[in-house]
């Protein structure tokens, strides 16, 4: 299973990467905006998915611990994706939907792989 289609089947949108900060901006500056935060990753070629697993996706738990928001949630968090000349934005739930379906984990099973990156 290719972990990008997992990952970017999960995107609300897909834009060239050109326009990133318009439509970022755009977005946070909307009426029913819900996103309080933008988190950023670089996926290169070179990108594998132990890459995501290991180093970039308990990263962002860090972070979202460090923020006061729920690791195992992430409301109102949007990661952005950078992948060749596109962004991806997924919610942050989504984000970590996919990451559960790359793992085969339930919400148990990723709660404790939360508290193990968190300890």
């Amino acid at each position: 299973m290719d972990f990008h289609e997992v990952i970017f089947s999960k995107a609300f949108a897909r834009v060239h990467g050109k326009d990133y900060n318009r439509f970022s901006y755009e977005l946070r500056e909307s009426r029913d905006y819900r996103y309080k935060i933008f988190y950023e990753i670089v996926l290169d070629e070179n990108t594998k998915w132990e890459d995501v697993r290991d180093r970039i996706f308990p990263l962002w738990i860090r972070f979202l611990k460090n923020k006061s928001i729920n690791p195992e949630e992430a409301t109102g968090v949007v990661v952005s994706l950078f992948y060749r000349d596109h962004f991806y934005l997924l919610e942050g739930k989504a984000f970590i939907k996919a990451f559960c379906e790359m793992e085969g984990l339930n919400s148990s099973s990723f709660h404790f792989r939360v508290l193990k990156w968190l300890s």
